[in-house]
């Protein structure tokens, strides 16, 4: 029986629930299935019917340097699906004992637990269920406290250390609150929350708990860009560059968006036409998902949450987090308004998005996107910023 604890998530989380075999992308589809020492020898010994039995002891082996974290796998069939899934999309584990049987990592996707500085809890956006609830929300995601019983992880440890005055959850949660500002269209609020992260990172190296404070109760004095949002075709080609050869790099090496890189390669092309592809492009796009930029707000701030922005573990800088910020939301629309110029289903804008936070927060991709922009020659914060208003 897990014990019932206090969570801070955001308000889709209640709501969300498997959709088992109805899935169109499984979550064990194409992904290897680790499972710890504990979950492997109760598999091992527990009493099943025969056939979920040879199942069983046909797909688990153990890892190469096995530890009681990642100890042994699920081994995958020849159509990358997990040895365990049923032909209805079902697990055999699930479906014959229940979800009390499933590995840690099973049981517990797409939620996301973290217990450094405060206990939270929400879903990644690799999640095609997480996201069929967002983009039917139209007003902000808020946070507060519930109480859940879920399976714990073990005891979290981070290796990356943060000054943060102590405050580090108030002040995540107000860089999401600048996200959400809708008075400002979505670029322009990458902006404003540059800014902000700069101004607040500069006060907490200092100490300055007083600067700190009145940067979160008031927030900062931000004026727009000369020529913000301006968009002509030379402006249009280096953003669509960039991009393009963003995504022809991350598709070497990502199965989860290979597919719709390609595609949106093949459509945009490399001619002195692409900037009018994309313009009419994003207009199909637009007036197809008219609450587009609602969608894509949600999908920023979940992520943004499940992923602790812009204190993930590891020793990178805060802007250099920001920008790995706006390489995703560049991505986000590359990709959706390429995959999506001859399409309308809601569907398939699901699919694209899915598969991108794959990527996003199931690698490191947060940490080695600013690196790669960097190498395209995408450095400034006026080159970041002509990606971002795409």
């Amino acid at each position: 029986m897990n014990e019932p604890r206090d969570f801070l998530v955001p308000d889709y989380f209640k709501h969300f629930s498997c959709k088992m075999g109805d899935c169109r992308s499984a979550c064990c589809q194409g992904w290897p299935i680790t499972i710890t020492m504990k979950n492997y020898f109760t598999l091992l010994g527990m009493e099943c019917g025969q056939e979920l039995r040879d199942r069983l002891d046909r797909s688990m082996y153990l890892v190469d340097r096995p530890n009681e974290d990642e100890y042994a796998r699920f081994s995958m069939r020849w159509d990358g699906e997990c040895a365990l899934r049923l032909p209805d999309g079902r697990c055999s584990l699930h479906a014959e004992l229940g979800p009390e049987i499933l590995s840690d990592v099973c049981d517990l996707y797409p939620r996301g637990i973290r217990t450094i500085p405060t206990t939270e809890c929400s879903c990644a956006g690799s999640c095609e269920a997480v996201l069929e609830l967002l983009i039917r929300q139209k007003e902000p995601i808020t946070f507060a406290r519930e109480t859940y019983a879920l399976r714990m992880p073990r005891a979290e440890k981070r290796l990356a250390k943060f000054e943060t005055l102590g405050r580090e959850t108030e002040i995540r949660l107000w860089f999401i609150r600048i996200m959400q500002d809708r008075t400002l269209p979505l670029p322009l609020r990458f902006g404003k929350l540059g800014d902000s992260i700069y101004r607040m990172d500069a006060a907490l190296q200092k100490k300055d708990a007083e600067e700190a404070e009145r940067l979160l109760a008031n927030g900062i004095v931000w004026e727009n860009p000369a020529n913000a949002g301006e968009t002509d075709a030379g402006h249009l080609r280096y953003g669509l560059r960039i991009m393009e050869e963003m995504v022809d790099q991350l598709d070497g090496r990502s199965d989860s968006i290979r597919d719709l890189g390609e595609e949106a390669l093949a459509y945009f092309g490399n001619g002195e036409d692409a900037p009018e592809k994309y313009r009419a492009a994003c207009e199909h796009f637009e007036s197809v998902f008219p609450d587009w930029e609602i969608f894509f707000e949600h999908m920023l701030v979940n992520h943004m949450f499940f992923s602790q922005f812009p204190y993930q573990d590891r020793p990178e800088k805060l802007m250099e987090e920001f920008t790995a910020l706006c390489a995703v939301y560049a991505l986000l629309r590359f990709l959706t308004v390429g995959c999506m110029a001859e399409k309308t289903d809601e569907a398939a804008l699901i699919d694209i998005c899915a598969a991108l936070f794959r990527l996003v927060e199931h690698t490191e991709f947060d940490r080695l996107a600013s690196r790669l922009l960097r190498n395209l020659g995408c450095s400034s914060p006026e080159d970041v910023r002509k990606i971002i208003e795409l």
